[in-house]
């Protein structure tokens, strides 16, 4: 486990250290050509990060079988919420708003329907947690 922590530790510096070099290159420059390169490495960096969240997860799934159930319950749950909030989606205000077609906003209506979702469940659950150690 040491050498996980170790490891990490080290990748987190080396990805600092990348992308210092462009911003520093922006600050002390003046110039915009540095912009492109940062953009770049950043995506990169992020794109490098979900891998290894996703291979993690895996991992750890693999490690523990057990926990196949509730990664597959709490996917099913995303999924249900982001199906509704599909059904409850209205793009027929696209009118007020200019370069935008009616597909876009019920996308955007969707987002939005997904977070109200997951806000008003993310308050239930606090609460109901709130409540049942109030009750014990």
């Amino acid at each position: 486990m040491k050498n996980v922590r170790v490891i990490s530790t080290g990748a987190a510096v080396l990805a600092g250290l990348a992308g210092t070099i462009p911003t520093l290159g922006i600050w002390f420059s003046g110039s915009d050509g540095m912009v492109g390169s940062a953009v770049v490495l950043t995506m990169i960096l992020v794109v490098l990060a979900a891998l290894l969240a996703v291979a993690s997860s895996v991992n750890g799934m693999l490690i523990n079988p057990g926990s196949l159930r509730g990664a597959a319950v709490g996917l099913g749950s995303l999924l249900v919420v982001f199906v509704l909030s599909y059904v409850l989606a209205d793009g027929s205000d696209y009118m007020m708003y200019d370069n935008v077609d009616e597909s876009t906003t019920k996308w955007v209506s969707t987002g939005l329907n997904a977070f109200y979702i997951c806000f008003i469940l993310a308050i239930g659950a606090v609460l109901y947690s709130s409540l049942s150690r109030i009750r014990k």
